[in-house]
């Protein structure tokens, strides 16, 4: 199956339990799946397990089910066993340029050098991408954590 035929597969409960079994690196049943996500029924973590069993995305054994490493969601990217939102870290990305800019900046003012306009619209506009950046990717976060 296809990436793009996973991601059509996926709801977004589906992806909430792909996520907290990879968190989880332990075989976990439905019961405890439907506590911790606050799921309204063990049968609807049970309906949703199957679904990524049969996408090759979990393994039940004797003691539950464990996520199998490796998918790739549009948009995110694993760090360790986390996903994480791309956005997030092309927003530290800009942080570092923003910290760089700014270091600039009071060099110069230290040194009684006026800074530019140019420099000033750099600054500003470095600081509302990361700002973007960062909140749009916790958004994007919240949507398949909640």
């Amino acid at each position: 199956m296809s990436r793009n035929d996973i991601d059509k597969e996926l709801s977004k409960t589906s992806l909430r339990i792909y996520m907290y079994l990879l968190s989880r690196n332990e075989p976990i049943g439905p019961r405890q799946i439907m506590r911790e996500l606050g799921l309204s029924s063990p049968s609807l973590a049970y309906y949703h397990l199957k679904r990524l069993e049969e996408l090759g995305l979990v393994k039940r054994n004797n003691n539950g089910y464990i996520a199998v490493p490796g998918l790739k969601i549009e948009g995110y990217i694993f760090i360790g066993r986390k996903l994480i939102p791309r956005l997030i870290l092309y927003s530290f990305i800009y942080l570092g340029l923003l910290i760089v800019e700014i270091a600039g900046l009071i060099l110069n003012l230290l040194r009684g050098i006026t800074p530019t306009i140019e420099l000033i619209i750099l600054i500003i506009f470095t600081g509302m991408t990361f700002l973007l950046l960062l909140v749009e990717g916790i958004r994007s976060y919240k949507v398949v954590r909640t």
